[in-house]
Order: structure tokens, then sequence, then C-alpha cells
């Protein structure tokens, strides 16, 4: 049941990803403007193929989890998986060379760190997973179960992972 439970998880945090951007279309092209890694100009249309990319795969791999299908739940989770590998490399590369600046995830104030990295492999990792093994021809309302119920943990678990990973200074004052 490896399959169906990456694909509800990846596919959650790539339409809330997306929703949350919809909500704050200015914020990734801000961010990927601070990123300072692609031109000025470059910004704003990368935000968008990367949104609608993101909507579309999750949307395909929720559409195809709601049918039970094997073929575009692999597509969609294969694209996810080669996104969110980009997604780790390039949050690698911002997180260790500039420092203080946001993620643009899902449209947030999330700085850019070493667990925005660790996230986005740990999504591709899982997304692999659903592309490599797909959906089994049947499955038991037990096994349905622990995929509706363990998905969505995953997803928040995944999602929260920045966050929950940030150390604030305080000083005494």
């Amino acid at each position: 049941m490896t399959g169906p439970l990456a694909g509800v998880a990846v596919s959650l945090v790539l339409l809330a990803s997306a929703s949350g951007q919809a909500a704050r279309p200015r914020a990734l092209a801000a961010a990927l403007r601070a990123h300072r890694v692609l031109p000025r100009a470059a910004a704003a249309p990368v935000a968008a193929a990367v949104i609608a990319t993101e909507a579309l795969a999750g949307a395909v791999g929720a559409v195809a989890l709601l049918l039970w299908l094997d073929g575009p739940l692999r597509a969609s989770c294969g694209a996810a998986a080669v996104l969110l590998a980009a997604y780790a490399l390039y949050a690698a590369h911002v997180s260790r060379t500039r420092q203080g600046v946001p993620c643009g995830c899902a449209g947030d104030g999330t700085p850019m760190t070493g667990w925005v990295a660790a996230r986005a492999a740990a999504l591709s990792l899982l997304a692999l997973a659903g592309a490599l093994l797909g959906l089994p021809a049947e499955a038991t309302a037990y096994e349905l179960s622990i995929t509706v119920t363990a998905g969505p943990a995953f997803a928040v678990l995944l999602w929260t992972l920045p966050r929950a990973m940030r150390t604030e200074r305080r000083t005494a004052g």
C-alpha cells in the first residue's frame, strides 16, 4: 500500500502548496527574486510555471486516487518526484548561499533553510515510491483505511517540518 499512501501524501502537499500560492500570488516570485539565483525578469514566469506544475500534478494524483487509476497516479508521482527533487537541490543551494530569505513555499513566510530542502527530498522519495509501486489491483477496506489515515498524516508532518525545526533565538532584554 506504499503507492497509494505516497499518492495521497504527495497530492495533498502539492494541492495545499498550489492553494497557498493562489492565495498569495506574488509571494513565490518575490522569494525567487530574493534568492538571486534567476534573472529578476524570469522570477514571475518561473513562479507561474512552478505553481501550475504543482497544481496539475496534485490534481492528477488526487483524481487518479479517487478513480483508482494506476497509470495516471504513476505519472503524477513521477512528475512530482522530479519537481520535488529539483526543489530539494535548489533549496539546498539557496539555504547555503543566502541567509534570511523567504522560501516562497505555499506563499507563506517560511525562511529558506536546510529543512526546506530536507522536506522536498523526503517528498521526492515518497513520490518516487508512488511512481514505482503504483496502485495495487485490489485493496482491502483495512488497507484503504490505513492509506486514508496515514497519507494525510504524512502530508501534515512533512508540510510542517521546516517550521517545526526552526529555532528562534531570543535575546535577554
